[in-house]
């Protein structure tokens, strides 16, 4: 499995386990299959999470839980179908790119079944990997000091791009870099060490200087240059082997996104009222989606 799959694992993981419960807003109904998975020929595994909504109002509460007695199939044409297996570690249905590859351009279909289940389907069509002359400007050296605990000499980088003519695109961007892990023990005489260092790589989404995920639609900008400040947390400097991914996606990614990240930047989260998060699943809730990526290594010059 490649990092990037292992990334978006975490996330799909991490967003069923803590921030957010599919809740039915009508009463006395059964609980829906929650389907949450992404192609792009990029990733050397397909992966799709099965989980349960909650009835809002019911005598007979429910817990969020993983589906992991199901039957999922993918198709390239919505007529032969081919079944993902289950990953009884990461409770995950997956399918590896050599038993069914994705490519640019095509649509495939997905269909989830489960006992005490109405069964669920969707459909999404992965973009074209288009150029966009992205560029990383690498910005001056500057002190900033923009909270009391924050004080250290950064800069003030940017990233452009030309939005391909023509045709709606979806734009997100995520960082990649090489992280050390040190394992700490103590010696006969108490003295700290580290007995065994490892290194991997860890991606995240860009935020801009508004401290907000960037997921971009070029709606309104056909065709133009674009560009973003990035956050000034980000310490290209310091990291090592960074990388910047630009991911093209199609309109159910960008629509899942927008709707979870808009919800979520709301500093009294915890307090909101339920919403309605954007779902292309047929007879259930979730996202089905695709999208391509293309790496720029960032080069400093120290």
């Amino acid at each position: 499995m490649n990092r990037l799959f292992l990334y978006l694992l975490l996330f799909l993981i991490i967003t069923l386990n803590s921030c957010f419960t599919y809740v039915e807003k009508d009463l006395d109904i059964n609980p829906k299959i929650v389907l949450h998975g992404f192609v792009s020929p990029q990733l050397d595994t397909t992966i799709v999470v099965l989980t349960n909504s909650v009835p809002l109002f019911t005598t007979n509460p429910l817990k969020i839980r993983f589906i992991v007695h199901a039957t999922v199939e993918i198709s390239e044409d919505n007529y032969h179908w081919v079944q993902l297996d289950f990953d009884k570690l990461f409770k995950v249905y997956f399918i590896p790119q050599a038993e069914f590859p994705i490519h640019e351009g095509k649509t495939y279909y997905i269909r989830a079944s489960s006992h005490g289940f109405e069964s669920v389907s969707s459909s999404c069509t992965v973009p074209f990997l288009r150029e966009t002359n992205f560029n990383f400007i690498l910005g001056e050296p500057c002190n900033i000091k923009h909270e009391q605990w924050y004080n250290k000499t950064h800069r003030h980088n940017q990233i452009e791009w030309t939005d391909y003519p023509g045709e709606d695109n979806y734009y997100t961007f995520m960082i990649n870099s090489l992280h050390a892990w040190w394992k700490w023990e103590h010696d006969d005489e108490g003295n700290i060490y580290s007995s065994d260092t490892t290194y991997y790589y860890s991606y995240g989404l860009i935020y801009n200087e508004n401290s907000k995920p960037y997921i971009y639609s070029d709606h309104g900008k056909d065709g133009k240059k674009l560009n973003e400040k990035l956050s000034y947390h980000y310490d290209f400097d310091g990291m090592e082997e960074p990388v910047i991914c630009e991911l093209q996606t199609d309109k159910h990614w960008y629509m899942f996104h927008k709707s979870v990240f808009d919800y979520g930047g709301d500093m009294q989260f915890f307090m909101l009222e339920p919403i309605q998060l954007y779902s292309n699943i047929r007879n259930g809730y979730g996202v089905f989606g695709a999208f391509v990526m293309r790496e720029y290594p960032i080069i400093i010059d120290n």
